[in-house]
Order: structure tokens, then sequence, then C-alpha cells
């Protein structure tokens, strides 16, 4: 998504653009060759862009659905990633000064006439992936994507083995634990 910033009007200009899928996905299998999270539909960006005498302010979301791995069950399971955008674009002569190194992370500094937000914005929507995301949960603590039981001592309970000493509730007790570690320290 390149943009002419010289045609950015002072009164706002309004864009409502995907950016590419593929090049998304692509960047999301970078290092691992794997796919964890996969984008099935081009992510939509709704954006308004404000010239000003600093640069350009930036305001908006960018939204995709994807599919991804439930840190609960396992399964792929999909789901909407949305963004907030708010950044500002400054040439590097808007800059404070020439040698302005600072790294902030609501600045994009380009050169020329155009800016291009595609990497921004792909940015923006992989900080948004948790590793540990999982579906809503129900009142009751069950997913709404598997119905299991989400509830920390049914995971527990299911994790114990026949010959683990557990807790009335079924999961492994801290004490037990404990116990276990002293009598293994006294051997």
């Amino acid at each position: 998504m390149r943009i002419l910033v010289t045609t950015i009007p002072f009164t706002g200009m309004k864009i409502d653009a995907p950016i590419s899928l593929e090049a998304l996905n692509s960047r999301l299998r970078e290092g691992s060759g794997e796919e964890p999270v996969v984008f099935e539909e081009a992510p939509l960006a709704d954006l308004t862009l404000t010239r000003t005498h600093g640069g350009v302010m930036v305001k908006g979301v960018i939204s995709g659905s994807c599919r991804q791995g439930c840190a609960t069950c396992g399964d792929t399971v999909p789901h909407e990633i949305t963004a907030r955008i708010d950044w500002i674009l400054q040439t590097t002569s808007d800059r404070a000064a020439p040698d302005d190194e600072i790294d902030d992370p609501g600045v994009i500094v380009y050169e020329g006439e155009h800016v291009d937000l595609e990497e921004p914005l792909q940015e923006a929507l992989i900080l948004q992936i948790s590793p540990f995301w999982h579906p809503p949960r129900d009142a009751y603590e069950r997913c709404l994507h598997c119905t299991r039981d989400c509830s920390e001592r049914l995971w527990r309970s299911q994790e114990a083995g026949p010959n683990t000493p557990s807790s009335p509730e079924g999961g492994v007790s801290l004490a037990n634990l404990l116990q276990g570690a002293v009598n293994k320290k006294k051997r």
C-alpha cells in the first residue's frame, strides 16, 4: 500500500483497502517454515490520513480473519485479529535533528514523496498474535469452539496419572507434591 504523501489534504483522506494476503502469510512462515497462524482473507485497513505541518497522522484499524491453534484444545480455530493504528509519518527533514535516531514505535520515517505502509501494517497485525490464544469461554468455563471444560481443576485431574496422589478435587495437590519432594530428598 504505497501512498503519495503530497496528495493527502490537510482535511484528511480515508483509505479502506486490503493488504497483500500472500506477503503476510509468507512473512508469518519466515524462519520456521511452519504455519502456526494463517490468514484466510486479505486483512482490511480502515485508515484516516491527515496531513499536518510535522508530517502525516495515520489513525484507524487493520483487521483480518486467521486460523490458529487453540491453546486449550490444540485444534486449528478461526478467529479475528484487530490492531489499532496510531502513527505519525515523517520525512527525514521533519525530524527534530538530522541525526535523530530515536526509535519511536509510533513514528514511521520515510524519504521521498511516497510511503509504503504494507510492512508496518503487517507488523501491527503480527504483534497482536498471541501464541496462547484460545476461543472465548462461556460462564461455565467451557470452550465455545470445542465445548471442553477449561477450568483448571479439570485439566489438572486429566493430567494426573493413576498412581499420582491427588487432592479431593481430583488434581494433584501442592501439599502432595511438596511432600513427595521432601521424601525424595530424605532418601
